[in-house]
């Protein structure tokens, strides 16, 4: 049987490269005291979106939803609207806490070191992290610690944030220079 609750396989074409930063001791400042705010703010947003989620599975709205029947697809697909009204209910929405890590970043230090786009993914990897605990679909996720903190950030889109340009990338004000392994024609021919 299909699983439903895995996310489709997009369409976009995509891949994944890792190459390593040329950086000096200035840049290197800046991405961990950033990285150090990702962290933070990710934190900060699951702690919020666990709170939600154990207010929601208290209500009696989620009571009752737990309640109707899940034999055929009529009671199925009731069940399912009173689930996504009670998330709704209680903000606990992907929109939701996106906009609960906007507020995060805006009210402390964290918003002079990241950007919108950043924090919303930020806030998005969080939620998606509750989301598979509430579906049984994993553990209970757990907060970053300094010592295990982020090692990778990522924004929206190519747009705005986190940018690819040339031969380097651009974050904010940061360029950071890609080292390129000139024997590997795989990278050359992705970049």
């Amino acid at each position: 049987m299909k699983n439903s609750n895995k996310p489709a396989k997009s369409k976009i074409p995509s891949f994944i490269l890792e190459l390593p930063l040329i950086i000096n001791h200035s840049d290197e400042r800046i991405l961990n005291i950033r990285l150090e705010s990702a962290r933070q703010l990710y934190n900060a947003v699951l702690g919020e979106a666990l709170k939600r989620l154990s207010l929601m599975k208290e209500s009696s709205l989620w009571q009752y939803a737990r309640s109707l029947p899940k034999n055929n697809k009529e009671q199925i697909s009731e069940r399912s609207k009173e689930f996504k009204l009670c998330a709704t209910r209680f903000k606990f929405t992907d929109y939701d806490i996106q906009s609960y890590g906007t507020v995060c970043k805006n009210s402390c230090q964290i918003g002079e070191h990241l950007d919108t786009h950043t924090a919303q993914k930020i806030s998005t990897r969080a939620f998606k992290s509750v989301q598979r605990y509430q579906f049984k679909q994993s553990g209970k996720p757990r907060f970053k610690s300094k010592w295990k903190s982020l090692n990778s950030v990522e924004s929206k889109s190519n747009a705005s944030g986190i940018r690819w340009r040339d031969d380097h990338i651009e974050w904010s004000g940061l360029n950071l220079r890609v080292a390129f392994d000139k024997k590997d024609k795989h990278d050359i021919q992705a970049y």
